[in-house]
């Protein structure tokens, strides 16, 4: 599924991790299905797993799209080294990585990027 998200749900993603590709213009379903099958015929991605949840935004000018890894099974050193062997080709960074630089880092929220409700770390009855 691809969704349209702002520069501001991404500074609230700090629960979780992700490979941006930058100037991704045209067709987004092209860019995902040509990334799922590079990235499986390069034995990247394993037992059929696909990356199914990514997300469009713009920023400085670009399109760009994020693949969520959660819940995808794949060999990540390989795609570490994939991600630096074509960085002048898709200008990809992990969504760690691209937030502080970009976007002025990462800020708490009690919300995810869909708007539900996160809570964080333990409730302490009687403190508001």
């Amino acid at each position: 599924m691809m969704r349209d998200i702002s520069t501001e749900v991404l500074r609230r993603m700090g629960y979780s991790e992700g490979l941006i590709l930058q100037g991704c213009g045209g067709d987004p379903q092209e860019w995902i299905d040509g990334i799922n099958e590079m990235l499986t015929d390069m034995n990247i991605l394993k037992n059929g797993s696909r990356f199914t949840e990514v997300s469009r935004f713009e920023h400085d000018g670009l399109t760009n799209l994020l693949f969520h890894m959660d819940g995808v099974q794949l060999d990540i050193g390989k795609l570490a080294l994939w991600r630096l062997k074509t960085h002048e080709q898709f200008g990809g960074t992990w969504l760690s990585d691209y937030v502080p630089n970009k976007l002025d880092g990462f800020v708490q929220s009690n919300q995810d990027a869909t708007g539900d409700k996160v809570e964080f770390g333990m409730e302490m009855g009687g403190l508001q």
